[in-house]
């Protein structure tokens, strides 16, 4: 449509119908918009649910392997336990025998210990008795009475002075030691008995009479060791 802009009706309806063009063409531009729009809203919230599902879906699928791995792992620690109660054993003991070596110690003695005689190397004493064993040799020659050291091992049962003297005190046995001081390694031992009898010893022979074992008869001497 041309419109004349000599007439003034014709430029009015022509500047209308263009107003109304251009108005109509704005809409349909609004309408394709607001299209436009409500499709991207459908989209994005078709892709929302999409991401949620899969994330949905990974969360699960972790769970499961979580679940797997946590099972697997029991399983395992109950082999290992199985295992290690089925492989213990008992051995046998065994004794290793252990060699025990003797440790032998040699004492020195001096030579002329040998040269000291006594007329008694054991004493029968009641208690309140007194006695003395007499030194019949010394060591040497360069020995004498005063170079004698005695000594008691046990004074409760008897006590000796320096010359040798020994008394009972109390029931027992014990040892007076002889010594010498230029000698002092040298040591004689007496053994003193308080209280105890001097038993002699006894001899016993036992005969066999007659042929059979079964008629035997023992027939006791006895015999005083003193007269022996």
């Amino acid at each position: 449509m041309q419109c004349r802009t000599d007439e003034p009706e014709t430029a009015r309806i022509c500047l209308m119908q263009g107003i109304w063009l251009f108005c109509g063409i704005d809409r349909r531009k609004e309408k394709k918009m607001e299209n436009r729009r409500r499709v991207t809203r459908k989209v994005l919230r078709q892709r929302q649910l999409g991401a949620l599902a899969v994330i949905a879906f990974i969360v699960l699928m972790f769970v499961v392997l979580l679940a797997k791995c946590t099972n697997s792992s029991d399983e395992k620690s109950g082999k290992q336990t199985e295992t290690t109660t089925t492989t213990v054993t008992t051995l046998p003991e065994t004794t290793v025998p252990i060699e025990t070596t003797a440790e032998t110690t040699t004492v020195a003695v001096n030579p002329k210990a040998s040269n000291v005689k006594l007329s008694k190397r054991e004493l029968f004493l009641e208690v309140g008795e007194t006695d003395v064993p007499i030194i019949q040799s010394y060591p040497d020659a360069g020995t004498y009475e005063s170079d004698e050291v005695w000594k008691s091992m046990d004074p409760a049962i008897a006590v000796v002075n320096a010359s040798g003297y020994i008394t009972g005190v109390s029931n027992g046995q014990t040892y007076v030691i002889l010594s010498f001081k230029n000698y002092p390694d040298i040591e004689i031992e007496i053994k003193v008995n308080v209280g105890v009898v001097d038993t002699p010893a006894i001899a016993t022979t036992s005969i066999l009479n007659g042929d059979s074992p079964l008629s035997e008869d023992t027939v006791t001497t006895t015999v005083d060791a003193g007269l022996a």
